[in-house]
C-alpha cells in the first residue's frame, strides 16, 4: 500500500488507508500534554478535510510504540474530541497496542470509557491486520 503522509512531526505520522478506508495515525514515544494534544487536534483536522471523500471513514491508531498518555490527556480526549468525531460522523476507532503495559493503560481506559457512553465504539488489537479486518467489516 501506498501511504501519502498528511502530517508528520517526530511522535507521530497521519495518512489515509483507502482499503478500509481509515485515519491511520502511526504514534511514537512519549509527548507531553501540548503536544499531544496538538497532534490529536490535527487528527481531528484530518478527518473533517477526508471525510467527505470517505462516507465510512474510521480511525486506525497504531500505538505501538506509544509511551505513557496521562490521565488528563486521556479524559481530555473522551470529553473533548469523541463528541467531535461523532459530530464529522466517525463511529469506529480500532488500536494497535503496545507489547508495553505502560503503553496499553491508556488505551485501555479510553477504549472502555467510550464503550461505557455507547455511541462510538473503540476496540484494541495486538495485530494491524486485525484492526483493519475489523474497521472494513463495521
Amino acid at each position: 500500500m501506498l501511504k501519502e503522509i498528511l502530517y508528520k512531526t517526530k511522535n507521530v505520522q497521519m495518512y489515509v488507508d483507502e482499503t478500509v478506508p481509515c485515519l491511520v495515525g502511526e504514534w511514537d514515544g512519549f509527548m507531553p500534554s501540548k503536544v499531544f494534544r496538538e497532534n490529536i487536534n490535527k487528527l481531528v483536522e484530518l478527518l473533517k478535510e477526508h471525510r467527505p471523500q470517505y462516507p465510512k471513514l474510521s480511525i486506525l491508531e497504531d500505538t505501538r510504540k506509544l509511551g505513557v498518555v496521562t490521565r488528563n490527556d486521556v479524559q481530555w480526549v473522551l470529553e473533548e474530541i469523541t463528541p467531535l468525531y461523532l459530530e464529522i460522523d466517525v463511529h469506529y476507532e480500532a488500536f494497535v497496542l503496545s507489547k508495553d503495559a505502560f503503553g496499553q493503560i491508556a488505551v485501555k481506559r479510553y477504549a472502555s470509557q467510550n464503550t461505557e457512553k455507547g455511541q462510538f465504539t473503540v476496540q484494541t488489537f495486538d495485530d494491524l491486520e486485525e484492526a483493519r479486518t475489523w474497521l472494513k467489516s463495521v
